[in-house]
C-alpha cells in the first residue's frame, strides 16, 4: 500500500495530467502472473545489475523532488510504533471505566429525552388550555421560522432584554 502511494505521489509531482494518473491506477489494478504489479506494458525482461556513477547532490538532495514530497514519503515509510500490551489488572480497570461510562451516558441520554418529552407535554397542555378560536391560540400555534437578528452577536438560550445596556455594569479601571 505504501508503494502505491509513493508511486502516485511521484507521478503527480512530475506530471499534472489526469491521463497519467489513470494509466497508473489501471496498472495497479492488474497484477502479473508472478503476483507482482508492473508499471509498463512491455513484458518483464531480465536486466543485469550495473553500478551507476553517483551524481553530485544538489541543494535539494539530488532526487528532483520537493521537500514536502520527501517529508510525506518519510511519514509513509515510518515504522508503526505499537504501545506495550497492558496487564490483566489494567485491562480490568479499563473495562470497569468503559462500563461505567456507558451506563452514565445511557442515563444522561434518557434524562435528556425525558426532559424534552416533559417540556413538549407541558407546551401542548398550555396550548390546549388557551381559549378556542382566540388570537392567542392562533399565535401560539404559528411557527416562527425567521432567523435571529443580525445584531445578535452570540448564540443565547434567551432573547436579549430590551433596553438592557451591559456597559453600565462593566468594571473599568480609572
Amino acid at each position: 500500500l505504501t508503494m502505491t502511494f509513493r508511486m502516485m505521489l511521484a507521478l503527480l509531482s512530475k506530471t499534472k495530467s489526469a491521463s497519467s494518473v489513470f494509466r497508473l491506477s489501471r496498472h495497479l489494478a492488474t497484477a502479473s502472473a508472478e503476483g507482482r504489479r508492473r508499471f509498463s506494458d512491455e513484458p518483464k525482461q531480465r536486466t543485469s545489475k550495473v553500478k551507476k556513477k553517483e551524481k553530485k547532490s544538489s541543494s535539494d538532495g539530488g532526487s528532483g523532488r520537493s521537500r514536502d514530497l520527501e517529508v510525506l514519503l518519510a511519514c509513509l515509510d515510518a515504522p508503526k510504533v505499537n504501545p506495550p500490551p497492558a496487564d490483566e489488572e489494567e485491562m480490568a480497570r479499563r473495562e470497569r471505566i468503559l462500563k461505567n461510562y456507558t451506563i452514565g451516558k445511557f442515563k444522561q441520554h434518557n434524562q435528556e429525552n425525558h426532559d424534552i418529552a416533559c417540556k413538549l407535554r407541558m407546551k401542548q397542555h398550555a396550548i390546549n388550555m388557551l381559549p378556542r378560536n382566540s388570537k392567542l391560540k392562533e399565535n401560539a400555534l404559528e411557527i416562527d421560522d425567521t432567523y435571529p437578528p443580525r445584531w445578535r452577536k452570540i448564540p443565547a438560550w434567551t432573547p436579549p432584554i430590551p433596553g438592557f445596556d451591559s456597559s453600565e455594569f462593566m468594571i473599568t479601571e480609572e
